[in-house]
C-alpha cells in the first residue's frame, strides 16, 4: 500500500470514530473479561500507556497504576474524561506519540494496531511504543481474528482488491462504515514485533462467544 493511500485511510478513520463516539462508546461500556489476565500482570505504582483507549474502559483494570491513555480521535477522548474524569487522557498520534523515550513501563494497545493500514505504518507505530517503553518494559498487544467470523467476507475481499484495487492489499478489507481493517493470520504478531526489533514472550489466541483475538506480549530489551 503506497503511504499517501495509508495516511488516506487513517484520517477517514479518524473522522469516523469521531462520528460514531458516543454511540460507540456506549457500546462498549462493559470490559471484555477474557483480556483481564494480560492486565492483572500491571504492577502497583507502574507508568502504564492504554494505546488506542477509546473510551477509556480498560482504566478499570489499571486502577493501581500510574494510568495514562491516548486516542487519536478528539470526541473518544472527551467520552473517556467524562467516564473517569480522575484518570489522565490526552489525543495522540500512535505514530508519533508525545512522550519521552523510557517513559513506560507497560504499553497496552487493544484491537488497534489491525486498523492502522499498510505493514509500514503498522511496524512505525510498534517502533514508537519501543521508544517510550523503559528498558525490559513490555508490550501487550490485541488484534481481531476477523477470519473466525467472517470467512466469506474476507475471500470476497480479497478477490476483488486482487482484481480491482490499486490501492488495497490482499488482506486489508472494508468492513462496518467504511472502516479498514487488515486480516491479521496466527504467529504474525510476534513476527511484526521482530520487525520493530521487540522480544516476543507469549502469543495467543483468546476467545468468548463471537470475540475472537490473537494477542502478543513482547519486551524492550535492555541495550547490550
Amino acid at each position: 500500500m503506497k503511504k499517501e493511500d495509508a495516511k488516506r485511510i487513517m484520517e477517514r478513520l479518524k473522522e469516523d470514530y469521531d462520528l460514531i463516539s458516543s454511540s460507540f462508546a456506549k457500546n462498549r461500556e462493559r470490559v471484555w473479561p477474557e483480556m483481564k489476565f494480560l492486565f492483572d500482570k500491571a504492577k502497583k505504582e507502574e507508568r502504564v500507556l492504554d494505546l488506542g483507549c477509546g473510551n477509556g474502559r480498560f482504566s478499570q483494570y489499571l486502577e493501581h497504576t500510574h494510568y495514562t491513555g491516548i486516542d487519536f480521535s478528539e470526541k473518544m477522548i472527551s467520552e473517556a474524561k467524562a467516564r473517569f474524569p480522575k484518570k489522565d487522557f490526552l489525543v495522540g498520534d500512535a505514530l508519533s506519540l508525545p512522550f519521552q523515550d523510557n517513559s513506560f513501563d507497560r504499553v497496552y494497545s487493544i484491537a488497534v494496531i489491525h486498523q492502522i493500514p499498510s505493514e509500514a505504518l503498522r511496524i512505525e507505530a510498534l517502533k514508537e511504543i519501543k521508544r517510550v517503553l523503559k528498558p525490559e518494559g513490555r508490550l501487550y498487544i490485541t488484534v481481531w481474528n476477523i477470519w473466525k467470523n467472517n470467512k466469506f467476507f474476507c475471500v470476497k475481499q480479497m478477490m476483488l482488491n486482487f482484481f480491482f484495487s490499486r490501492s488495497l492489499g490482499p488482506r486489508d478489507i472494508i468492513l462496518k462504515r467504511d472502516r479498514y481493517y487488515y486480516v491479521f493470520r496466527k504467529k504474525e504478531l510476534s513476527r511484526l514485533a521482530e520487525k520493530a526489533e521487540l522480544s516476543p514472550e507469549e502469543e495467543g489466541l483468546v476467545e468468548e462467544g463471537k470475540r475472537s483475538n490473537f494477542y502478543l506480549i513482547a519486551k524492550k530489551e535492555k541495550k547490550k
